[in-house]
């Protein structure tokens, strides 16, 4: 058992107080989530562009919004969000409590308040990759779901291959075994971990030097959302979009897949569409991100209050 003064903050660590977080997050992620949808739909959408099955005009973010608003309708806009908001209730209930929970392993005989950045960053990864590994199948439809709209509109499809949730569960299932609901596990896992190195490490960090002058109040999450979505989007830009196209490929004419793993992807739309097109969706995810940390941290952190666990430290 790690010593006294590095566990966790907060509401004790028995199953009772994991619990509790873990419904909080649950709540917080998808209050999150809900709001900031439209701006991951437009990322996904940018980031899908180039592909093999790709015609049409190329869009930025604002014509690509206004695009699938058109051509789909504001429910267009939110196609995919079912799994979405599923995803994140293991995902981010895995990552923002195992966080605290890793980091105090790695800080050993350490306060959590002098944990070094090495074990943030350990924990930030470590806490991000696990998570993502439980919630790849969600994850996985969400990415199938957001990209249907552009295919019905490219005449590739008659309809979205999926009405919902359970649905896309069935019909993967069928048609692809258990196995079908991990294509791109790894660029998923990849991108998780460098996501949280980004951001559960540049929260806690930036919270713990912005907090000195603010005090822990509305004006500090803000600042500390913003540093963490910069960090977090810089970080994980490239492996989303290799997890993006990866999740949604389709077998070419010749019956192979356009991408065998995040590396290939990599080099191939680099040789095709350049070296930037791998942080393509980078302005929307940052959007994005920022005021999903906001909603989800000032949240959470309201809900830890109000419940007697304490805010996040």
């Amino acid at each position: 058992m790690a010593p006294a003064a590095a566990m966790p903050d907060g509401g004790g660590s028995g199953p009772v107080a994991i619990l509790k977080k873990f419904c909080l997050t649950g709540m917080s992620s998808m209050m999150a989530e809900g709001a900031t949808f439209p701006i991951d739909i437009t990322k996904t959408r940018l980031q899908l562009q180039g592909q093999a099955d790709f015609t049409g005009t190329k869009f930025g973010f604002g014509g690509m919004a206004m695009n699938i608003a058109k051509t789909e309708g504001i429910g267009g806009l939110y196609a995919g969000v079912t799994p979405a908001v599923a995803r994140h209730v293991p995902y981010t209930g895995f990552r923002a409590i195992g966080y605290e929970y890793i980091r105090a392993f790695f800080c050993g005989d350490k306060p959590k308040d002098q944990a070094p950045l090495l074990a943030k960053m350990a924990a930030g990864m470590t806490a991000g990759g696990i998570g993502q590994a439980i919630a790849v199948p969600c994850d996985l439809i969400k990415v199938r779901m957001q990209g249907d709209g552009r295919l019905v509109a490219a005449g590739k499809l008659d309809k979205p291959r999926y009405t919902g949730l359970f649905d896309a569960f069935t019909k993967i299932k069928a048609a692809e075994g258990m196995g079908g609901f991990y294509a791109g596990c790894w660029p998923a896992i990849q991108r998780a971990a460098l996501v949280n190195l980004g951001e559960l490490t540049t929260y806690d960090t930036a919270k713990k030097n912005i907090v000195n002058y603010t005090g822990d109040n509305l004006l500090c999450h803000l600042c500390s959302a913003i540093c963490s979505g910069f960090v977090a989007s810089l970080c994980s830009t490239p492996a989303d979009v290799a997890k993006s196209r990866i999740m949604n490929q389709a077998a070419l004419a010749d019956g192979t897949m356009p991408y065998s793993g995040t590396l290939d992807c990599w080099r191939k739309v680099a040789a095709t569409e350049g070296p930037l097109a791998l942080y393509k969706g980078f302005i929307p995810g940052w959007l994005r991100l920022g005021p999903w940390q906001l909603v989800f941290w000032c949240s959470y952190e309201q809900l830890r209050i109000l419940t007697g666990i304490g805010g996040f430290k």
